[in-house]
């Protein structure tokens, strides 16, 4: 008996246990679905792979750094030959033959360069290879900013197809019932049979665009998850907007653009770019100039593999010595290749002030975008409220038989563009705050429901 209780209490235990720990599972994976779109943006900085390779580029330049760090440092290499001579080697003195060397010789050594000068070409490598690092980093940030852009879209998309997909659902519920309506006074003899039809052609072009708005919600949910870098058909939640802006700021374009010359990347990689010209510039007329080395040598040498029997010379020797070369004619190579840099840092200067004339042209759009979205949730806002009072009107007249079923249909039409207006108005205008955003190189990560200017 005791034993039968252990064992219920034992299978209870396990049964509680399994199912606290399921509950807390779907708690947790819950919690990590249903996402704002600030969370959003957090979980794709921390997973999407455009960031790790971003990063990974960043590493190899620090090691570029590195490897022209260690071209200033002395380099040390080991050297190791064999010989044999037919004949052994002679020299003739007074009329006698004496061996000077053996006939098998075996030599090696080990050299130690310590570059002095090189006319300023290791340093501007050096140069260039930390800029590289400078860019990789501007890069990447550049990197984030249209990271940061693409999953707010995603997500604002997201959004407003749902929304959408709540209209039609909607609009199927409204023309159901309208056809039960016409179906019932088609019955009592009050209409004729062409406005059932009509409510049946409608409900069915409805149930059609009501699929089209699935697969616009279905899209929607693998573009957010391909920038979080989840399952494509992953289920999400995302958490709509609690409310909409009714009020946006005057924006101030000259300041907008000051900002964006400013804080944009892709300027400040320009001017990277331009940097390491000038050193690439120095590099081309380092060519001009000798190069100098400082040489240490240990050598040995001998008639045995290692070197250390020699009965004609020193077995072995140390030698320390300075090494210049300098190449004074290439045939123009070195000036050819000093204009060529000096052309590439002219064509970059012009660059420079089109890609500005550029970003300000994209503050520009980006500022009419916000004003002209923002207008159109006022003029959408208006007409949805008027719809609503078209179509509650409406169906009452249907209803006492004062209006006709096309009179419903338009009306129930009207409605749904209108409310898919109104949706699509205030998305808009949270996009174009983010492209905004983009275009001032603001890395803001924000609920989009707290959005009311840029």
């Amino acid at each position: 008996m005791e034993n039968e209780m252990m064992k219920k209490t034992i299978l209870a235990w396990l049964v509680g246990t399994m199912i606290f720990f399921a509950s807390s599972a779907k708690a947790d994976k819950a919690a990590i679905d249903r996402l704002t779109v600030s969370k959003a943006v957090t979980h794709a900085l921390a997973n999407n792979p455009i960031i790790r390779e971003a990063d990974e580029r960043i590493h190899a330049a620090i090691a570029s750094v590195k490897s022209s760090r260690a071209d200033l440092l002395p380099e040390a290499s080991l050297n190791y030959s064999y010989q044999r001579q037919r004949d052994a080697p002679i020299m003739m003195f007074n009329g006698n033959v004496i061996q000077t060397a053996h006939r098998r010789l075996y030599n090696w050594n080990v050299t130690v360069i310590q570059p002095l000068f090189s006319g300023f070409a290791l340093a501007s490598k050096l140069n260039i290879s930390k800029l590289d690092v400078t860019a990789r980093q501007l890069e990447k940030e550049q990197t984030v900013l249209d990271l940061i852009r693409d999953v707010k879209s995603a997500c604002y998309r997201l959004l407003l197809s749902n929304r959408l997909l709540k209209v039609s659902d909607q609009e199927i519920d409204a023309l159901s019932a309208h056809q039960r309506n016409a179906e019932l006074f088609f019955r009592e003899g009050l209409v004729r049979p062409n406005d059932v039809l009509q409510a049946q052609v409608a409900l069915a072009n409805s149930i059609q665009q009501r699929e089209k708005a699935i697969a616009e919600v279905k899209k929607a949910e693998a573009r957010v998850n391909r920038l979080l870098n989840r399952p494509l058909d992953e289920a999400i939640q995302l958490m709509d907007i609690a409310s909409f802006s009714k009020s946006m700021s005057l924006l101030n374009g000259k300041a907008l653009s000051q900002e964006a010359l400013t804080n944009r990347p892709l300027i400040k990689l320009l001017d990277i770019s331009l940097e390491q010209l000038r050193q690439s510039l120095r590099i081309a007329k380092s060519e001009w100039y000798p190069t100098i080395s400082l040489l240490g040598q240990y050598d040995q040498s001998g008639d045995n593999p290692g070197a250390t029997q020699n009965d004609y010379t020193n077995d072995h020797n140390t030698s320390i010595g300075f090494q210049a070369q300098w190449k004074f004619f290439q045939s123009g190579k070195t000036r050819a290749e000093t204009d060529r840099v000096r052309r590439q840092i002219k064509a970059l200067d012009a660059g420079i002030i089109r890609y500005q004339n550029q970003i300000r042209e994209e503050v520009r759009n980006a500022i009419l975008d916000c004003h002209t979205a923002h207008k159109n949730i006022a003029t959408a806002r208006a007409a949805l409220h008027q719809a609503v009072e078209n179509w509650r009107i409406t169906v009452l007249q249907y209803k006492q038989q004062v209006s006709t079923a096309t009179d419903v249909l338009d009306a129930r039409a009207f409605l749904t563009q209108a409310e898919s207006n109104y949706f699509l108005a205030n998305y808009d205008y949270l996009d174009a705050v983010a492209g905004l955003n983009r275009a001032i190189g603001k890395k803001r990560v924000r609920n989009g429901a707290e959005i009311n200017r840029p």
